[in-house]
């Protein structure tokens, strides 16, 4: 199991640095044509965020965590689905940063869940 945590911890990690570079272009104005990937890059994060949280459980993590996890995936997700049509105009920049802190959010769960799968917590 602990083999399993650190490729997926691993993984969120790889995903997260794509994602920042990519989100990073976007809000300078470059490269749109990958807005896409940069969504479904996004997808497969919280979908590994989501399989490390079912590692959690069956590792003895609390419950109440787990499900937090999962919880906050969702309105990540979400959030990101429907951030383009949040205050338009200069406010908008108010979302992205929210989008940018979401994202670190959910990488931050997958570091805490991995923890505590790694000490058995």
């Amino acid at each position: 199991m602990k083999l399993a945590t650190m490729i997926l911890q691993n993984a969120i990690r790889v995903l997260a640095l794509i994602l920042i570079v990519l989100g990073f272009q976007f809000w300078v104005g470059h490269n749109y044509q990958f807005v896409g990937w940069h969504m479904r890059l996004g997808e497969l994060t919280i979908l590994l965020l989501w399989i490390l949280a079912w590692l959690a459980l069956r590792a003895g993590v609390r419950q109440k965590t787990v499900l937090l996890a999962i919880v906050y995936g969702f309105f990540v997700v979400l959030f990101a689905m429907y951030m383009g049509r949040l205050l338009p105009g200069k406010a908008h920049e108010a979302i992205r940063v929210t989008h940018f802190l979401l994202g670190l959010g959910a990488v931050g769960f997958a570091e805490s869940l991995g923890a505590r799968i790694k000490r058995g917590v």
